[in-house]
């Protein structure tokens, strides 16, 4: 598993409690998190703390953007490919992920984690 001490990550979710165990997570594994509920206040705070994000937690929907259009802004924004984790308890959307064989990674939540420590190491393997 890649080291994850100092990678700088991004957290996207509206539901509190989902954002906060994600972070928790990631914090307890030496990542510098930059969290929010919205697009806008993520780019800031990444502008505004001169960070360069490894990856990112994205939500399947978030308001009218499915979550590969967040990922496509992140990128577009940044200016560089960003390897994306979807977060979802929706089983339904899960299965609808996989049969399109998205370029991100699924992860249903709830997650332990060991889990959500090997879909992060996947999607970084995969900026490689």
């Amino acid at each position: 598993m890649p080291n994850l001490k100092g990678k700088a990550i991004i957290v996207l979710e509206q539901d509190f409690l989902l954002r906060l165990g994600i972070t928790v997570t990631l914090e307890a594994w030496g990542c510098r998190i930059v969290s929010g509920t919205s697009f806008d206040e993520i780019v800031k705070d990444i502008k505004a703390r001169d960070l360069r994000p490894s990856a990112m937690f994205i939500p399947p929907l978030d308001k009218q953007q499915t979550g590969i259009e967040l990922a496509s802004r992140f990128e577009a924004e940044l200016g560089y490919p960003l390897p994306w984790i979807g977060m979802t308890a929706d089983s339904d959307l899960i299965q609808r992920w996989r049969k399109e064989k998205l370029d991100g990674v699924l992860l249903e939540m709830p997650s332990t984690p060991t889990t959500i420590r090997a879909a992060l190491s996947k999607a970084l393997r995969q900026q490689q």
